[in-house]
This record gives structure tokens, C-alpha cells and sequence, in this order.
């Protein structure tokens, strides 16, 4: 009988032992959920060439995943505790809106993002994204801008998650070679002559940008014409002209240039000049056509080009002699 009461006495001390250690369990966990979540801000370092990262803390009132977002945001519009460290998103760039669904989170910003390009908008890009693939309802990130989804040389940016940027960050992505073609005048100004060369670029800069900023610079700036004379070529795009902006979408280069294209070089034919460019960007592989516009308009006229307001294929039958003439690196 004293063994039976014993028993019972036992039984009881283990079930008040585990209903302590379940309560104390629950409290740690009551705790935690009282507690703050870390995260980690991204920053671009001072000299623009990396990420650096400050700790932050959020209080757990504040943190259901809507106020999150607009926290980590708010941080990432400022540049440091200490002030040391460049703001990712900057003073002129407002965000719109965003939306998350499911783990998909959608930012919206206005125009003035696209004020960044090259390497600088891809730190800025990797430092908003790194942050907020660290709020745990958040796997993926996507940019739009002025609600059209971000685009890049042409190619949508699309969906974004903390890993995307290893490639894009890392030295080798800074500088690559590469071997292009030019297409510059021949000196009587009717027909088109090629100088490939290498060039060095980075790899964030569009390529088509830095083929049509040479094509501006003309053959004087070319170090070397593999013996051939300076006078044997001549530039065909008209001094002052800028480029406005450059866009490659489904395999059409759409050239936005300044006014004083509209100037033509009195002795270089329109043609000339036009399928300088056209020839020149349909080199690269991701091009088939051209269109142009000249500070946003389109023109029905080059000169004596017609069909100015229309895309253009590459036209080999101006090259001179069907020859190239290269250049050493």
C-alpha cells in the first residue's frame, strides 16, 4: 500500500517537473518574441567601391513584416549611425509604393533611380536587396520604376534575391576586355571603313553606350590605325552630339541623341553617318536593329536618309572594300 501512495507521489513529481519545464519553455519563447531582431544595413562604403554593413535593432512591436519593410527602408535613405558610409537610396529617389506577396517584395520608386548606372547602381541595388532578403517573410526582390519593372542595357532586371550579386561584386565583374568593331567614314565621306580594336570597359556599363561614345571621340582618338594615316578616316557623328539615352529591348538598340546630331557633317553623307552607328551596335550579339530618336522625337528625315522614324538593319554594301583595318591594343 505504501509502495502503491510512493508510486502515485512519484508520478505526480514527474508531471509537475515537465508542466514546469513546458511553462519555462514558453516563457523563453514569450521572451524572445519580447525581445529585438538584428539586422544588418548595407551601405556603399565611402569610396564607392564595396558594401559595408552597421547592426540595427527592431523592437518587437515593430515587428510585423509591413512596418519592418518601412524601417529597413528609412535606413537605407540615410547614410550611417556615424554618417561615414554612402545612402543607398538617395535624397532625390522616392519610393512610390511597395507590395509584398507571399515572399515576393515589390518597390516601387520614382524616375530619379534611373540618375544611377554602372557599378554605382548595382552597389546600391545589392545593399537594398541584401537588407531586405533578411526580413523572414522576404525571399525575392523586384524594382520598378515609375511602375514600369527596371531595365537595364535593355534586359528587365526581374526578381532579385541576397545571392544575386555575387558575380556582379565581386573585382573580375569591374573590368573586362573586349574585341569590337567601328565603323568609321572613309575620307571622301561616302562609304564606311571598320577598325576593330579591344577595348577595356566595366562590365556594369552598358556596351552599347561606350561603342557610340567612340564613335562620337572619332578615329583621332585611337591610338593606332595599324599604319594607316589619321586623314584616311573621318568621324561621322556631328561635334556636340550627346547621348541621351541608350535602350535594348527584344533585339532593337533605341538611340535617344541631343540636337546637334541634327547637324550633319557637310562632308560625310547622311547614309554614311546613320549606318555608322547602325552597323557599329548590330556588331553586338544581343542586336539586330536600330531605331533613333533626337531628344525623344522621332524625325522622318536624317539629310537624305529617309525613314529616319523607322528601325534599321545593318547595311554591309557602304563598307569600303569590305575590309578591316585593326588596331592594336
Amino acid at each position: 500500500m505504501k509502495k502503491n501512495k510512493l508510486d502515485k507521489i512519484r508520478v505526480r513529481t514527474c508531471f509537475f517537473l515537465m508542466l514546469s519545464l513546458l511553462m519555462l519553455l514558453s516563457a523563453c519563447g514569450d521572451a524572445e518574441n519580447d525581445g529585438t531582431q538584428l539586422f544588418q544595413i548595407y551601405y556603399i562604403d565611402k569610396d564607392g567601391t564595396g558594401l559595408v554593413s552597421e547592426e540595427y535593432e527592431i523592437e518587437a512591436e515593430q515587428q510585423n513584416t509591413v512596418d519592418t519593410i518601412q524601417l529597413l527602408l528609412a535606413k537605407l535613405q540615410t547614410n550611417g549611425e556615424k554618417g561615414r558610409y554612402q545612402n543607398p537610396i538617395q535624397p532625390d529617389v522616392e519610393i512610390s509604393d511597395f507590395m509584398i506577396k507571399e515572399t515576393q517584395l515589390s518597390i516601387y520608386f520614382t524616375a530619379a533611380y534611373n540618375n544611377k548606372s554602372g557599378f554605382e547602381e548595382i552597389l546600391a541595388r545589392a545593399a537594398i536587396v541584401k537588407t531586405l532578403c533578411q526580413i523572414p517573410a522576404v525571399d525575392l526582390v523586384e524594382f520598378y520604376v515609375e511602375d514600369q519593372p527596371l531595365t537595364l542595357s535593355g534586359n528587365v532586371v526581374g526578381l532579385m534575391e541576397k545571392d544575386t550579386f555575387m558575380d556582379e561584386l565581386s573585382p573580375e565583374f569591374k573590368e573586362q576586355n573586349k574585341q569590337v568593331t567601328l565603323y568609321f567614314s572613309q575620307k571622301e565621306g561616302d562609304g564606311l571603313m571598320e577598325v576593330s580594336l579591344e577595348v577595356t570597359y566595366s562590365a556594369a556599363e552598358p556596351l552599347a553606350q561606350l561603342l557610340l561614345e567612340k564613335l562620337i571621340d572619332g578615329p583621332q582618338k585611337i591610338e593606332s590605325l595599324a599604319g594607316l594615316e589619321q586623314e584616311d578616316l573621318i568621324k561621322t557623328i556631328p561635334s556636340g552630339t550627346k547621348i541621351n539615352s541608350v535602350a535594348i529591348r527584344d533585339n532593337i538598340c533605341y538611340v535617344d541623341l541631343s540636337s546637334e546630331f541634327m547637324d550633319l557633317i557637310p562632308e560625310v553623307k547622311s547614309d554614311v553617318t546613320v549606318y555608322s552607328i547602325v552597323n557599329t551596335l548590330c556588331e553586338l550579339s544581343n542586336v539586330s536593329k536600330v531605331q533613333f530618336t533626337i531628344d525623344g522625337e522621332q524625325w522622318e528625315k536624317y539629310g537624305e536618309t529617309e525613314n529616319f522614324n523607322t528601325p534599321y538593319e545593318r547595311k554591309l554594301d557602304l563598307v569600303f572594300g569590305g575590309t578591316s583595318i585593326w588596331v592594336n591594343p
